[in-house]
């Protein structure tokens, strides 16, 4: 993880967008879930989708590695945060908003569980090796029939180092084949991607529902 805390270091952050990601206001309301639920977002960064999330109504806890990007976004939503240490973890707070700082993988489930998850840049941004780690801990955060909305980001791993890391369709459902119901959505095309020299860049939508 040293590789994203050297990019905010140096604020070479050009994943950031200015606007809410379409693929969430597309596809957030067919998870069904209610407004007043809490929603995790891993790896949360100081993702605008965090405000969109919270005008529908719901709680929204972000987690989050580097604390300059914490510190960034409550900045820039003008808010003022409340911290709190922890075990592990240092918690900023600002209703709806609450944002944990630290490392995702020790996170403790008497610490958060949420209702709906949400995930654009978490699991790309992790190497093959930690991604199933990644989804035990998605487990253990959320209730027992928790809905996520998971965006992805597909290409020919050996054209480009990453991160991003290449996250392909039959990854996703294999990652995700016991104890969970996974539904593809959406597929598009990403040709401005192509600029990095890619012969061919994705981007699939899953609705993925805990099981068990």
């Amino acid at each position: 993880m040293e590789f994203w805390k050297n990019r905010w270091k140096n604020n070479q952050t050009g994943w950031h967008r200015e606007e809410y990601n379409e693929m969430l206001v597309k596809h957030w309301p067919s998870l069904n879930i209610g407004a007043n639920c809490n929603v995790l977002v891993p790896l949360c960064g100081k993702s605008l989708d965090m405000r969109w999330l919270a005008e529908q109504g719901h709680s929204v806890l972000g987690l989050e590695l580097v604390e300059e990007a914490v510190h960034a976004f409550f900045q820039e939503q003008k808010l003022d945060s409340k911290q709190m240490n922890l075990i592990s973890h240092v918690q900023h707070s600002s209703p709806p908003y609450t944002i944990l700082h630290g490392d995702v993988f020790t996170v403790k489930s008497e610490m958060v569980q949420a209702d709906a998850w949400y995930d654009r840049a978490a699991m790309i941004a992790l190497p093959v090796s930690k991604r199933q780690e990644y989804v035990e801990q998605l487990r253990k955060l959320t209730s027992n029939g928790a809905c996520g909305l998971l965006i992805t980001f597909a290409y020919p791993q050996q054209q480009m180092e990453g991160p991003p890391f290449a996250l392909h369709d039959a990854d996703v459902i294999r990652l995700f084949a016991n104890g969970f119901k996974v539904e593809h959505l959406e597929t598009v095309q990403l040709e401005d991607e192509k600029d990095r020299g890619l012969s061919d860049v994705y981007s699939s939508v899953f609705k993925i529902q805990r099981l068990e």
